[in-house]
């Protein structure tokens, strides 16, 4: 099990990091080329393409990251490294609850008003940029525990 729950907290995580980084990257050169109106236009036609994928990289993360934690909560040699793996996607998740689901479904509902979309958006990238590397914490700090975890 504890191989598993490894190659799922670090394969998860990076993936993850992935997914977030062609959001950032890929959609968001997009959105920030569109006319405000357009943008909340393709928003609330398309969010729902962007919001499923999200599960499918989190889950295995989210479900590697604990059980290896659990595992590991009396090894000395990588409960730390494990625990700041933990806490790095807890803090990606806070970003992403307090911040980026609330602006989606604002986005999505058109409830920003168009002269708002561009200074949203910034706020909305700058704070994308925060959950990658958050998420970069988490996977690089997975892969050290899972190596420092192995037995010698």
């Amino acid at each position: 099990m504890r191989a598993l729950f490894a190659y799922l907290a670090v394969l998860g995580s990076a993936a993850f990091v992935g997914t977030m980084i062609c959001i950032g990257l890929a959609f968001g050169g997009y959105w920030t080329s569109l006319s405000p109106e357009a943008f909340l236009t393709w928003f609330a036609a398309n969010n729902g393409f962007i919001s499923r994928t999200i599960p499918v990289v989190a889950g295995p993360a989210l479900i590697g990251l604990i059980g290896s934690l659990w595992i590991a909560r009396r090894d000395t040699r990588s409960r730390w490294a494990w625990i700041t793996a933990v806490l790095a996607m807890v803090g990606l998740g806070v970003v992403t609850g307090v911040h980026h689901l609330p602006a989606n479904a604002a986005f999505a509902s058109g409830a920003v008003p168009p002269e708002e979309v561009p200074a949203a958006l910034t706020t909305w990238l700058q704070l994308h940029v925060l959950r990658i590397a958050l998420g970069l914490v988490a996977s690089g700090f997975a892969l050290h525990a899972t190596m420092a975890g192995r037995p010698a």
